[in-house]
């Protein structure tokens, strides 16, 4: 088999130079897949949540380093991916694994966490939003199966609520209102 230059390059654009760097125990913890993938599920690091009656947001300070090491040491959840705000991307749990990221999807989702506060107000820098597509891309390719439409928000994916003070909140808003999706979408 012959192999070009041109072929060569493609292959290491497409699956090396977004991933800068692996370091994650979680991989060989985690179960190996026994279907295919069909489907990518996007989060944010922080969230809602109720603090003694009170709603709150969790914030995502950090970088992509310390929260792929707390995914990492996490004894439930994994991700296959964590973007920081500067762009670079992390492999946590390996594509051909099951990562506990979505409820109801890990069998099949390969699940991509960005860090952000997820409070409404923080925006999700070029650098992150360009990393996220072109990863995204690769994995697409990885996973022929994967279509657009299962391209999804995990506040698509999870419709949970929880109660706070007598009053009903959604339990994922992630990636939140500051994500343009629907730009995202076109870009993939």
């Amino acid at each position: 088999m012959r192999i070009t230059i041109g072929r060569l390059l493609l292959w290491f654009l497409l699956t090396a130079t977004w991933v800068t760097h692996i370091d994650a125990k979680t991989t060989a913890q985690s179960a190996i897949r026994k279907v295919a993938v069909d489907s990518i599920v996007l989060h944010a690091i922080g969230g809602p949540y109720c603090d003694r009656g009170k709603l709150s947001i969790s914030a995502a300070y950090g970088d992509g380093a310390s929260w792929i090491g707390f995914f990492s040491d996490h004894k439930v959840l994994g991700i296959h991916y964590v973007i920081d705000r500067s762009g670079i991307v992390f492999a946590g749990v390996a594509e051909n694994r099951v990562a506990n990221h979505t409820l109801g999807w890990n069998q099949t989702a390969i699940g991509i966490e960005l860090i952000n506060h997820g409070n409404g107000k923080e925006t999700f820098p070029k650098a992150q939003i360009d990393a996220l597509i072109a990863l995204v891309k690769g994995v697409m390719i990885r996973h022929s199966g994967i279509t657009k439409n299962r391209v999804v928000r995990h506040s698509d994916a999870d419709q949970s609520t929880f109660e706070c003070s007598g009053v009903m909140h959604k339990r994922k808003t992630d990636p939140g209102v500051q994500f343009d999706y629907i730009e995202f979408m076109q870009r993939i």
